[in-house]
């Protein structure tokens, strides 16, 4: 069970690096799914029962909603074609999924039972106060979920853009808000493209006022970039890769220091 704990605390820090580096939010919000496995080996005692279940699914959907993250440098996903009885299967699946691993966590005592299930201290406004911040969180994990199934079957080809213009906005589009994102805007053959990407894709190609890509178009047509290797534009973003590289480095050995004496020594 410490193992178990361990990793799951290594795994949560990895995340939240990663949000950090990329500039993307959604890496931070994926530990949702491991709240539950890392409270359950926290709260672990003997004679405690394991919910091997919860575990399984919270893991799985870690790793699926994970893959509509990981490797793409720059997405195209706003013209994507929206399949609504599919997106609503899937926020449905998802929601019964967190919400099943949460309440099983909080019955069996992993976490703080706030809504009192199993005793008749249940009250509909607790149940309520439980259910609106999971219906935000899980369509950002059914977003996830629909890149992921996008990304399932992809078609290569190159996109030339030109008259690129790379901007930092908020997703409303304007200059401030509470979520700063890096965006791409460019012309290829009279149509204008929309990208977001990475942080550190910003700051390698916000020089470039044309640019030639080689993409691959998903099932639903969402358009990803995973490769960027010119080495110029690595070169733009080498002192900048040393420094998170020293600083996840510095900050994993303390994570790990952490988790050693949290769940070894505690």
């Amino acid at each position: 069970m410490a193992w178990l704990g361990f990793i799951t605390f290594l795994m949560i820090y990895w995340c939240f690096f990663m949000a950090a580096v990329t500039g993307r939010l959604g890496w931070g919000l994926l530990t949702g799914w491991l709240v539950p496995i890392l409270a359950m080996t926290l709260s672990f005692r003997s004679g405690m029962a394991v919910n091997g279940l919860m575990v399984l699914i919270c893991l799985l959907m870690f790793l699926l909603c994970r893959h509509g993250l990981t490797d793409i440098r720059m997405w195209n996903t706003k013209q994507r074609k929206r399949h609504s009885v599919l997106f609503c299967v899937l926020y449905m699946v998802t929601f019964l999924l967190m919400f099943y691993s949460l309440a099983t966590a909080q019955i069996q005592g992993y976490l703080l039972n706030l809504q009192g299930w199993g005793s008749e201290n249940l009250r509909f406004w607790r149940l309520l106060l439980t259910i609106i911040p999971l219906l935000a969180l899980n369509y950002t994990y059914t977003m996830m979920l629909y890149t992921a199934i996008d990304r399932s079957i992809l078609k290569k080809r190159e996109l030339v853009l030109l008259s690129c213009r790379l901007f930092i906005s908020s997703k409303s589009g304007i200059d401030k808000g509470i979520y700063q994102g890096y965006f791409l805007e460019g012309v290829s053959n009279g149509v204008t493209y929309h990208f977001q990407m990475t942080a550190r894709t910003y700051y390698m190609l916000k020089k470039e006022t044309s640019l030639r890509l080689q993409i691959r178009t998903g099932l639903f047509g969402g358009i990803y970039v995973m490769e960027l290797d010119d080495p110029e534009f690595l070169k733009r973003v080498r002192r900048r890769d040393r420094h998170d590289l020293k600083v996840g480095t510095v900050l994993f050995l303390l994570a790990f220091a952490a988790g050693i004496f949290i769940f070894w020594h505690l």
